[in-house]
């Protein structure tokens, strides 16, 4: 019940004795156990329905093509492709041109 212990349960139940007497005390507890039951109900059904969702196997799938293609954009250039930038980048600077400059011809 929350952070309600046993002393301020009773008192509750005092006051709503008093205010409602017990016989209409006893149909609104009955209505209130239905509530938190139905409550509780739509609670496990929410989670169970999140689970299903979340382990769908094709989801999985999905997600992972998706990973590898971002891994794929986001990873560094090749070494190869690398060392040919190098490569002009230095034949630009023997030539006095600065690196990245455009040539013509």
């Amino acid at each position: 019940m929350g952070n309600l212990g046993g002393g301020e349960v009773l008192v509750i139940l005092m006051l709503g004795l008093l205010v409602l007497g017990p016989h209409r005390l006893r149909v609104v507890i009955q209505q209130l156990g239905r509530l938190v039951t139905q409550i509780r109900r739509f609670a496990a059904s929410f989670q169970e329905e999140f689970r299903e969702i979340v382990d769908d196997p094709s989801l999985e799938a999905a997600a992972r093509i998706r990973g590898e293609a971002l891994q794929e954009a986001l990873s560094p250039e090749t070494p190869n492709s690398s060392m040919a930038a190098k490569s002009e980048s230095d034949e630009d600077a023997e030539d006095g041109l600065e690196p990245g400059a455009d040539t013509v011809g």
